[in-house]
């Protein structure tokens, strides 16, 4: 490949965050990269929405069984009601402080459409801050459980092998956006609020770790032992958060020709820069092609693993297992050793909903990603885009 030119700015961090735009300010108490303060903060809404969030079910053409999900989306001005409550188990959960069960959806319509997955050993809300910020910012947001690898899974041995899962994967995706549009369109009645509320012509993909893999997949192909999966045109933009990439080929990345996101901390150790974001940077078309690495961020980072920390152990009935479960993936994002919670959040969500904004939405809080290839700088993030 031929050598790229760069041109570098260094932008002073409020500089960064004011491009960025849409940062969890409330929740994150401001742009400071300190360590992590006790407790962890609770994330607020940026976007101008309220969010209304619900639990479905989906058919799944290709196992023939029910798919779990949660729902998120833009609510009706003033909706009230019972916060969303995200259960690992009946008596393990946490209650969200934006989410709004059952709210009416916003009458505006037409709204871009995400679908999040998921990384191995995870849950469909696991990243609930960052899920319930899109529908802040006018996004409707999907996420399954890719049973078979799930926590729960895990925890109970139910877990299938990785071949399997490679396959599986990006066909649950497939199935949540075939359904979405079908209740938009009007062509299946299961969920008639969704009718009208999806631009069929606006999706898009965001996954954390194996997430990612799934989210790359789904939009560029994959070829496995267990199956091949056709690259998905209606797909028009991605992003990864801590990337699991190793399962695909040189040439299933080159092939993917749509603006992608890859975002990755330089403590992250299961899927560290060098084997997982770094070749697909290199490899991935776009245009553009953007890796954001964050300073002492690690695999967790992206999740909500640091909040459970904080919140299950105040459940008198949460099981000793799940805690002890929480106890170890914390180890990967959660200290004053990592990049503080609260600009792990920051940073992440906002990133994301500038990237979708301007290569989703079509509404970019600034033309922040146009231009040649560049290298952004500030303390705590390196972001380097390629076109």
């Amino acid at each position: 490949m031929a050598p790229m030119s760069k041109r570098t700015r260094t932008l002073s961090l409020p500089a960064l965050v004011v491009i960025v735009g849409s940062l969890l300010l409330a929740a994150c108490g401001g742009g400071s990269s300190s360590k992590a303060a006790t407790p962890t903060p609770m994330p607020a809404r940026s976007g101008t929405y309220a969010v209304g969030h619900d639990t479905i079910s989906i058919p799944d053409p290709a196992t023939g069984k029910t798919i779990t999900a949660d729902l998120w989306y833009p609510a009706a001005d003033g909706a009230q009601g019972s916060f969303a409550r995200y259960s690992l188990l009946p008596t393990a959960y946490f209650d969200s402080k934006v989410a709004i069960e059952d709210a009416p959806l916003h009458g505006d319509g037409g709204f871009p459409f995400v679908v999040y997955s998921h990384g191995s050993g995870g849950q469909s809300f696991v990243a609930s801050f960052l899920t319930e910020d899109l529908a802040s910012h006018g996004y409707v947001v999907l996420s399954a459980n890719h049973d078979g690898n799930t926590a729960a899974d895990q925890l109970v041995g139910n877990s299938v092998s990785q071949d399997v899962n490679d396959f599986l994967r990006p066909n649950v995706v497939k199935a949540e956006i075939d359904w979405a549009l079908a209740q938009s369109s009007g062509k299946d009645s299961a969920y008639p609020a969704l009718k009208g509320a999806i631009d069929e012509a606006r999706i898009g993909l965001v996954g954390h770790s194996y997430g990612g893999y799934t989210a790359l997949a789904t939009a560029g192909g994959h070829s496995g032992p267990a199956g091949t999966i056709a690259p998905d045109p209606r797909i028009k933009a991605v992003v990864g958060q801590a990337p699991y990439t190793r399962r695909l080929s040189d040439a299933e990345l080159t092939g993917i020709k749509i603006p992608v996101m890859l975002m990755v901390g330089t403590k992250d150790t299961t899927t560290p820069l060098e084997l997982d974001s770094q070749r697909p940077f290199d490899l991935i078309t776009g245009p553009p092609v953007v890796l954001a690495v964050m300073t002492d961020a690690a695999h967790q980072s992206y999740t909500d693993v640091c909040m459970y920390l904080d919140e299950i152990p105040k459940l008198p009935d949460a099981p000793a297992l799940v805690a002890t479960a929480i106890k170890v993936q914390a180890t990967e994002g959660c200290g004053p050793e990592f990049m503080s919670y609260a600009r792990d959040m920051e940073l992440s969500t906002g990133l994301t909903v500038a990237f979708l904004n301007e290569f989703l939405a079509g509404t970019p809080d600034a033309s922040w990603f146009s231009g040649e290839t560049s290298t952004i700088s500030a303390p705590d993030i390196t972001i380097t885009i390629k076109r």
